[in-house]
């Protein structure tokens, strides 16, 4: 085994997204390759199901067993594999998470649920993780929700079980409409507004990437999944809707929290307040529930919101550069 003399950095992408996610504006930008110019071992993970995911040892995608999963499995088995190859490759015995939205999520749910490897990771940085009720959830993204929640009721009938997949008519689609010259640019950008919110921190000219990467694929069960987050205002366990089922399962009929005492690793929190996804107050209630926090830092800027933290055009300077600093404090400790 070849050990590598570099501090290892597992990068964990969002909902629907995959590990291209890190690298939307180049090496000068994104927040992998300054790390990875500065002497750092970055690994870009892809959770199962999305585009980059989807090969398993005996099912295929088009197996409906394939798509059993949700953010638990994420976090209690992704997660932990990912770790435990990157300490066998490269000889390091730690290693730097860094993870946005649901790749905040599913640290939690590693650490919380599995928590010997709490001892594996050096320091988590979670960007805009996403764990209770939004205050400000969109309405487009309010239907979604749902939608995914009736088809999840329903899924055995409708044979629903991937959701927003990358593929070629997709990235045609996107084409069409998020090209800088399409005319049919403000209708995306509409929906991107919808979603996110529109900023000045939006180039507009690298919108079609984002679009295209956002869209990377998942199983409805996450979807349903986040949404009962949503819904229950509280990080939990997947809830069957079943009370014998959760019975079996939990011991309980309802499915009970994450237990956050039990994540010991140093943990940073990354926050601004014009997040319609995650808020300040929801990042002070999970401060509270951290034994470890190295502190909350918030964007000082009046607009920045959810997806800013991957594509925002001054994201460098207001983010990315206290955490390089947190990671490397971390490491010379």
């Amino acid at each position: 085994m070849n050990s590598s003399s570099q501090p290892p950095v597992l990068f964990i992408h969002g909902l629907l997204s995959a590990s291209d996610q890190w690298l939307i504006y180049g090496r000068d930008h994104d927040l992998a390759s300054i790390l990875a110019d500065n002497g750092f071992d970055v690994w870009l993970g892809d959770l199962r199901g999305n585009a980059y995911s989807r090969r398993h040892i005996t099912l295929s995608p088009e197996d409906p067993r394939f798509w059993n999963f949700s953010f638990h499995e994420h976090g209690y088995y992704d997660v932990p594999a990912m770790v435990d190859y990157i300490v066998g490759v490269t000889g390091h015995k730690r290693v730097t998470y860094v993870g946005y939205s649901l790749g905040g999520t599913v640290f939690l749910v590693a650490a919380s649920s599995r928590p010997a490897y709490n001892s594996t990771i050096r320091l988590a940085v979670l960007i805009a993780p996403y764990i209770f009720r939004p205050l400000h959830l969109s309405a487009i993204l309010q239907l979604t929700f749902h939608v995914i929640a009736s088809v999840m009721r329903q899924w055995k009938t409708l044979k629903v079980f991937e959701v927003f997949p990358r593929s070629n008519a997709s990235l045609a689609i996107n084409r069409l409409f998020c090209r800088p010259e399409s005319r049919f640019m403000p209708l995306c950008l509409r929906l991107y507004d919808h979603i996110f919110g529109l900023t000045h921190e939006l180039n507009e000219n690298v919108l079609l990437d984002v679009i295209s990467t956002f869209r990377a694929g998942s199983s409805a069960k996450t979807l349903y999944h986040c949404a009962q987050v949503m819904y229950a205002n509280s990080l939990r366990y997947y809830d069957y809707e079943n009370e014998e089922r959760n019975m079996r399962v939990y011991g309980r009929p309802d499915p009970p929290e994450y237990d956050l005492s039990k994540v010991t690793s140093p943990v940073s929190l990354h926050y601004s307040l014009q997040d319609s996804f995650v808020n300040a107050e929801n990042v002070d209630k999970l401060a509270h529930r951290l034994p470890n926090l190295i502190g909350k830092f918030v964007v000082p800027s009046s607009s920045f919101n959810h997806m800013d933290f991957m594509i925002g055009i001054h994201a460098r300077e207001l983010v990315y550069e206290d955490i390089f600093t947190i990671v490397s404090k971390n490491y010379n400790e």
